[in-house]
């Protein structure tokens, strides 16, 4: 019995100290405001609480003299248990829209499902239809249990659903991350419901966080902080890869583009709406191309997009899909400026570019001599499939 308490304990304080080495780590590597940011930073602490619960319920249990205190320990449990798990549907949702409104909005339909989770193991405290302490000091389920099992796979079934459905909206590393808390999280809640006893299901969620942690600051890392869209470090990176593993009958091809009248636009509106454009843009590159083409930002309104075809066709519908886009935007987003776009593209010949820099020249004078073509015809407004 005693080797059982030692081996639950030393779990359980293995997963807290986790989970303070994540939260310190994250405080001191992210003191700003950002959203995904403070909500990682509440997810942690909720575990963390509810890992904390768990040592005074091992302690207690089956020990008369506790049994006030037992009642009083998972009555906070069960209320507080489905907290973590809707911060985690924020937290997903915002890795994939990054929209603070958006996220008010969605915990607000959350509210009646944290109301009803509060509520009920206040009232089991005068109708013990969940759980209740014997007069040993035991905890012990009742026959409605399993319903509160229930409520906290619906969060969970939300997450998965959503991670199904945005897959393209979301960073390779991340994406897989995502699935460390729920998955682990929902086959533990199901061993812990079959075996009563075990404790394991904010342990491997603790194990899931730390996952998650390394893989946002790898995005953090990464990525450019203001578009999303991959930093020039990780393009330069991106890109000697490629032509590493390039061969003569597999290369690839990329895209320059630069946001046109974009010093128009700051200068007119302020630097706050050209920041805005340069988001929307990235957003509309993401919505354009293929989850497994590489979007990143190049210098200040230029961005580079790295495909894995070489097949002109392909790359002039890419293109034409970008400017229609950027046509729906404009015609529906209400902005005091237009987007619209000069796209220099080629296909990396071994032989005619030899390195990436000679590679990112030629399509740089690609995207250039569009934009001369822009200046001096209506090729702007040219409604062919092919425009650029």
């Amino acid at each position: 019995m005693i080797s059982e308490y030692i081996l639950r304990l030393d779990i359980i304080f293995f997963s807290l100290i986790l989970m303070i080495f994540v939260f310190i780590f994250l405080s001191a590597k992210n003191r700003g405001k950002n959203l995904q940011n403070r909500l990682f930073l509440l997810l942690t602490v909720s575990v963390t609480l509810m890992l904390f619960l768990e040592i005074p319920y091992i302690l207690c249990n089956g020990k008369s003299q506790c049994a006030w205190l037992n009642w009083i320990i998972n009555t906070l449990y069960h209320m507080i248990q489905s907290m973590p798990l809707v911060l985690y549907v924020l937290l997903v949702d915002s890795f994939i829209h990054n929209d603070r409104k958006r996220i008010k909005t969605t915990l607000v339909k959350w509210v009646p499902f944290i109301v009803i989770t509060l509520t009920l193991p206040i009232i089991n405290i005068w109708v013990p239809v969940f759980f209740t302490i014997d007069a040993e000091g035991y905890y012990r389920r009742q026959f409605l249990l399993p319903l509160m099992f229930i409520l906290q796979y619906i969060p969970i079934a939300v997450v998965l659903y959503t991670l199904l459905q945005k897959k393209n909206r979301l960073d390779t590393i991340v994406y897989l991350m995502m699935w460390v808390v729920p998955v682990p999280a929902l086959l533990a809640s199901l061993f812990q419901f079959l075996f009563s006893g075990l404790t394991l299901t904010w342990p491997f969620i603790s194990l899931g966080i730390v996952a998650l942690g390394l893989a946002f600051q790898h995005k953090k890392l990464t990525e450019d902080y203001l578009t999303g869209a991959y930093n020039r470090q990780s393009l330069d990176e991106y890109l000697h890869y490629k032509l590493r593993n390039c061969k003569p009958n597999k290369t690839f091809s990329a895209f320059l583009i630069d946001v046109d009248n974009f010093k128009s636009i700051n200068d007119e509106f302020g630097h706050k709406t050209g920041d805005e454009a340069l988001i929307e843009s990235v957003r509309i590159f993401k919505s354009s191309v293929r989850n497994s083409d590489f979007v990143a930002r190049y210098a200040g309104d230029e961005f580079v997009i790295v495909l894995d075809t070489t097949d002109q066709t392909n790359l002039e519908n890419l293109a034409s899909r970008i400017h229609q886009n950027a046509d729906k935007f404009n015609a529906s987003a209400g902005k005091f400026y237009n987007l619209t776009y000069s796209i220099g593209m080629g296909i990396f010949d071994p032989l005619q570019d030899n390195t990436i820099d000679n590679f990112i020249k030629r399509v740089d004078q690609d995207m250039y001599m569009v934009k001369r073509r822009k200046k001096t015809s209506q090729y702007m407004y040219d409604t062919k499939p092919n425009r650029r």
